[in-house]
Formats: structure tokens, sequence, C-alpha cells
């Protein structure tokens, strides 16, 4: 993108060609210096989330001023009045939307705490998002973690003022269907600015809600020919003026239908006149200039225009790209659905892009669809292609996504590998992205993950059992160490439905077994407990012992976790003898550790440091890193606990050596919780200080209930410290 005066472009990558003017680009964009909070060093979350501003935009000067002319001076930021809203209306693919995200564009920097982006898809495919869902969304972009966010989005929106009071943020809400829909979006103190488009004129968010209304019209014939020349450039304009001026005309100077015209026309092979006589055909006009207010119909016939010009292997890779399911997709993922090499789907990616059939996401070699065009294509797959090639095209979509999850599973928890029956499945795709280590793993899975989620719920919409399993298992596991719960038990019940359609009755306890720790990290001990039982109850009647220790274990740990000492240590106890052999020692080991902790919360040190010397060199034997991190940690507490803080400290040091990619977060913040309360003792305030600042902010990203007192602690340590920042 061109940048000017006035115009920053705030993302990393390029714009391929033109880009369709209608919708929105739902894409996500961090940028911008990181922002403080009083008092502290931790830096606030400053999101920029507009997508990306196209490089030919043209025209609505009289637009842009209205809108410049709503921003508030620096005296009316810091005053008491109302929340700016600003609403864009008009007709379906009018460019309302590249009307908002330009001039955001151009006026962001005057807002330092950021600018958040939604499409509420209030209109076209699809359900309208839901206030909740972009509240969430928007708080995550804010800093606040998932574990913290409420439930109900009357509590969300709540939150939502609190986290935006004495900020200056932006706030741009795409095609929203109501006011109704925006209102619990709105923040409710001064110094943020709301700008919403939609097709509806939103007489409600005027009247109650002070904003202010500004009505989009159709392009002049000037700007149209403007909009036309930006994308064929001046020379091909020179060449048909009478073309161009019958093509600004069939369009009817809407810029949806002039952006795909013109793209049509932007090829060697094709003139502007034989455009035009396409056009002339009452059957395609008609649609394109359509009365009545169904934008699908019209927007279908504008898009099978485009279409019906695409190559026939163009054509059939469109069709296949309207089965991903998720927000966005790699060239990679692209080859493995059409079955291409890389260099060809690349040529093939930028020439859909060229018609305006995909649109190019920030990140490089991935894409998306506008939500219209991926409904579109959706479409033309269901009408051109039988149920034998979608079904085709699905697996292998699907397997490719569950060959990656397999890998990384693999990479990120070896001690696993063979335990869990999911995870045999053999599964071949191509091409294959080569994860090398944990950093490429655990990046892969961080990238991929709305669409990890999103071919859970595919394979098990379209009956994948098999696939619907190991996706679950491998993504739930990353999911939870990633410290995203909220989608873990829907992942692990589909997989349930999965394992006792396909009558697999072995897959069947590890699905329970996995809800139930879903049900656990989210503190729900009854749903845990019985989902527990019941896996209980089928491995002791299949005659599975591993497994019955599985929950055995569980059930202790989750009466632990309550504090229930005397049945966690009767539940722990019963599942020793029934563990040996399985998973390389390793339950024996994760057995004695939950005994050992047990018995520091009773301050029996030395049978503490007994049942974890037991459980580390299991851990070790069988190659777990996180578990070897955890006993180390908990013989630390126990040498504390017997009057011998050197020991103590070396233990959680070498705790903290070992790599953090093998740590779950949480695990550090305890580790650096005890490392902390050793140096506080030992009277060196400086490295308590780091200890503990950094065990706080994990706890606080978790919502761990920890955090509360060793807030306390820090405060009596900056009271009696010179160094008292975080």
């Amino acid at each position: 993108m061109r940048e000017g005066p006035d115009i920053r472009n705030e993302t990393t990558g390029e714009v391929a060609g033109s880009v369709v003017q209608a919708g929105s680009i739902q894409h996500l964009s961090l940028s911008g210096s990181p922002r403080t909070e009083l008092g502290t060093s931790e830096p606030r979350a400053v999101p920029r989330q507009l997508p990306l501003a196209i490089r030919d935009f043209t025209g609505r000067a009289e637009h842009l001023a209205a809108l410049d002319a709503l921003l508030p001076t620096d005296d009316e930021y810091a005053g008491p009045g109302p929340v700016v809203v600003s609403a864009l209306d008009g007709a379906a693919g009018i460019g309302k939307t590249t009307l908002a995200i330009w001039w955001a564009h151009r006026v962001q920097d005057q807002f330092p705490d950021g600018t958040l982006h939604a499409n509420l898809r209030g209109y076209g495919p699809g359900t309208p998002a839901s206030p909740s869902e972009v509240l969430e969304g928007f708080l995550r972009a804010l800093g606040v973690m998932a574990e913290r966010i409420p439930v109900g989005f009357e509590a969300q929106a709540g939150l939502f003022r609190s986290v935006l009071a004495g900020r200056r943020v932006l706030l741009v809400l795409d095609n929203a269907n109501s006011a109704d829909q925006v209102r619990p979006l709105l923040p409710g103190t001064p110094g943020c600015v709301v700008l919403v488009t939609s097709r509806e004129s939103l007489t409600g968010l005027v009247v109650t809600d002070a904003a202010t209304r500004l009505t989009v019209d159709l392009l002049s014939e000037d700007e149209a020919v403007d909009l036309v020349t930006g994308i064929l450039g001046p020379t091909s304009v020179a060449a048909e003026p009478k073309a161009i001026w019958e093509l600004v005309q069939y369009c009817g100077r809407l810029p949806l239908a002039l952006r795909i015209a013109a793209s049509h026309a932007n090829n060697p092979n094709i003139t502007v006149a034989a455009v035009v006589s396409e056009l002339v055909d009452e059957r395609y006009r008609l649609d394109v200039l359509s009365r009545d207010r169904d934008e699908r119909a019209a927007v279908r016939a504008v898009f099978d225009w485009s279409y019906q010009h695409l190559s026939v292997e163009h054509a059939r890779v469109f069709r296949r790209l309207g089965l991903h399911p998720g927000p966005e997709f790699s060239v990679q993922t692209a080859a493995a659905m059409a079955e291409l090499d890389l260099p060809e789907m690349r040529q093939v990616l930028a020439a859909l892009t060229q018609a305006h059939m995909i649109e190019p996401a920030a990140r490089r070699d991935r894409y998306r669809f506008h939500d219209l065009l991926r409904a579109y294509a959706a479409d033309r797959v269901g009408r051109d292609d039988g149920p034998v090639e979608r079904e085709r095209t699905r697996r292998l979509l699907l397997e490719w996504y569950a060959h990656h999850a397999k890998i990384a599973h693999q990479i990120l928890f070896p001690a696993h590998n063979d335990w869990n029956p999911a995870l045999q499945l053999t599964t071949y795709t191509h091409p294959v992205i080569p994860l090398t280590g944990r950093k490429d793993a655990w990046s892969w899975a961080e990238l991929e993950r709305s669409n990890l989620i999103a071919s859970v719920r595919d394979a098990h919409l379209h009956g994948q059992a098999h696939l619907t399993e190991l996706l679950a298992t491998a993504t739930g596991m990353i999911l939870f160490r990633l410290g995203y719960s909220k989608d873990l038990s829907n992942l692990h019940q589909s997989a349930i439905t999965a394992s006792r359609h396909r009558g697999d009755r072995l897959a069947e306890i590890h699905a329970l077994l996995e809800l139930g720790e879903a049900y656990m990290e989210a503190a729900r001990w009854q749903d845990a407990e019985s989902t527990f039982e019941v896996a209980l109850d089928l491995s002791g009647a299949l005659g599975y012992p591993w497994r019955q220790a599985t929950a055995l274990t569980q059930i202790g740990l989750v009466h632990l976790e309550q504090r229930n000492f005397a049945q966690a240590w009767s539940y722990l106890q019963s599942a020793l003898p029934l563990a040996h052999g399985a998973q390389h020692g390793r339950m024996v080991a994760v057995i004695e550790g939950n005994l050992s902790l047990m018995c520091i919360a009773l301050e029996d040190y030395p049978k503490a440091l007994r049942h974890a010397r037991r459980s580390i060199l299991l851990f070790q034997g069988a190659h777990d890193r996180e578990g070897e991190a955890i006993t180390l940690h908990q013989m630390a507490r126990a040498h504390h606990g017997l009057g011998d803080p050197q020991a103590a400290v070396l233990l959680c040091e070498q705790a903290l050596d070992i790599d953090d990619h093998y740590r779950y977060r949480r695990t550090t913040a305890e580790i650096l919780d005890t490392l902390g309360t050793l140096m506080y003792e030992a009277g060196d305030a400086a490295r308590t200080l780091r200890c503990w600042c950094e065990s706080l902010r994990i706890y606080e990203d978790f919502d761990d209930s920890r955090a509360a007192g060793l807030r306390d602690r820090l405060r009596i340590l900056k009271a009696t410290s010179e160094n008292n920042s975080c």
C-alpha cells in the first residue's frame, strides 16, 4: 500500500491487485508501541485490529470530512461528554466498509490505546455475531485472559466498559443489523469513538445514543471512472473511453460491481468492451441493479459472472476452498485440498486474489474469504461437484489438520504418544509443514488454533469419527497448555459421541477422561468427578486396569484440590497397584507426585520427599520434562519445610532450568512464588521482587486465587524496599 501524509499502513504484507470493496476483512493485526499501566512496567495491550486498507480508494471526500469533524478535541476527550458514535448507512455493496476502514486508518494514531474492529455479520450468510462473541474478542485483544472473562454478555459489557474507562480507543463495528446489536458494545465513558456501518439507518442509536448518521450513496460518475482507472491503469482507460463509460453505467456506479467488472477486464486477453458486452445481458445487469433488498441474489449473479471467467482449474480450486471451515487458510492447506504442489497453488491463489474471489491476509501465504464469497464458493461446490468429490475434499482438508496436530502433539508431549488410541491413527497428507522442534510446534498450533477447533466441529458434523477423535485429542492437550480452556469440553464431548458411534469403548474411556480434565480446569468439581466415575466404571467392566488407575487418580486429585485429604488419599492408594507399567511408568509417577503434594499440605515433609523422589525417577524414565519440573518444585517445598533453604533454592533453579516450552505456565508461577519466598527469607529483596512480580503476572493471567495473597506480600515488600517496581 502506498503511504501518504494522511495515511499509514499499520499492517505487514502487501495487497495483490485490487480488493473487493464490500464486506470486511476479518484480520487481526497488532502493532504500535505497548503502553503501560500506571505504577507498573507491565505492558498494556494496544490492539490495532483494522483490516488492510485498499490502495486504490477514491472519492468520498465529503464523507471523510464529515467524519473528521466528529473527532473530539483534546478538551472534549478529557471532558464529561458522551462517547462519539457515528453510523454509516447505505445499500449493500455501496462501500460503507471500505470508507470506514480507510478513514479509521487515517485517524487511528489519535487513539493511543488501540483500535478495535469487528464484523457483526448483520447481513449475509452465517449467523449474526452475538454481543458476547464480540465482547469476548475485544476483551482478549485488550489483554484480558479468557479465564477472567465472565459468562453472559451483560457482565462482559460491564467489564468491557471498565477496561475502556480512561482510554482513548477507536471502535469500528461493521455490518450491524440493529441498534440492539450495537448497544452492548458501546463504551460508557468519553475518550472513545465508535464508527458503525449498517444497511439500516440505526435510528435508535441516533435517538438514544446521540449517534451522527451519515448515508453513503453511489459514487459520482467521475469517482466511478477514477475507481476503474485505479484498477485498470490510465493506458487501458485511454484506449477504450466509451467502453469505460458504459461499464460505469451498466454497473450503476456501485463500487462492488465496478471492482468485479474492472478486475475481470484487467487481463491482457480481455477488453473492456468484451466485459461490457456481457453486462449488456439483462440477466447480469438486472441482478447487479436489483431493486429488492435481497443482496444475496444480486451478489450471487455478480459472482457467477466473475466465476464463469475463471479457468476450469481455478474454478475447481475456488469451489474446494469453500469447504474450509475456519476463518482463514494457508497456502499449504489450500494445496492439500486442491491436490496441487505449492508453486502451482501460489499461482492459483494469486489469480483468485486478482479476481477478488479471495483476499490475502496480512500474514504471508495466508488467505481468507469475504463472508459472501465463502457462501458463494460453498454454494458452487454444492451445485457443481458431486457428493463423493465433496467428501473427498473435506477429508483431505481434515486429514491435513489432523496430521499436523498429531505431529505437534508428538513433539510437545512425547510421554503421551502411545497412550491414547486416537493418536495411533495413521495419517498422510501433502504438502507437509516441517515442524522441527517445540518452538515450531507451538507456533503452528497457536497460528492454527481457530482452524483446529473448527476442524473438530466439521469432522464431527460430517461423520468423520476417527478424525474427530484424533483432532479433539491432539488439539485439546495443546489448547490446555496454551491457556485456551473455553472450547475443551465441547471438543471432548464431540470425541465421546464419535467413539460411541463407532462402538470404540477404549476411545470413549479416553474421551471421558479428557472431558473430566476439562471440567477440572474450569473448577467444575462435581461434573469432573461424575465424568471420571463413568470412565472408572467402563474401564472396570472392560478390563482396562491402567485406565481404572487413571480415573481413580483424577478423582483423587479432584478431592485433593478441594482439600478432602482422606478421600484423596484413599483414591490415590487404590490407583497405585493398577498403574504399574502404564505410560512407561509415568502413571505411577503422577500418583506418587500427588501423594507428595498431599503430604506437603499436611506438613509431613519427610514423607513428601520420599514420594517425590520416587516420582521424579519415573518421570525422567518416561521423558516427561513437565512432570520433572513439577516434582522438583515439590521437593523444594519439602526441603523448605525441613529447614534446608539452600537445597530448596537449588531445586527451584533446577526446575526453572528446564526449557519453558516443557513447562505449563501455572507451574512456572508456582516455582517462582516459592523461589521468591526463599529469597525473601534470605534477605535478597531484589530477587524476591523479580520472582514474585513474574509469578503474579502469570497468576493474574489465569485468574488464580493465589494472586490476591501474592499481591499482599508484594505490597509489604515494596514498602520496605528501595526498588519497588515490578
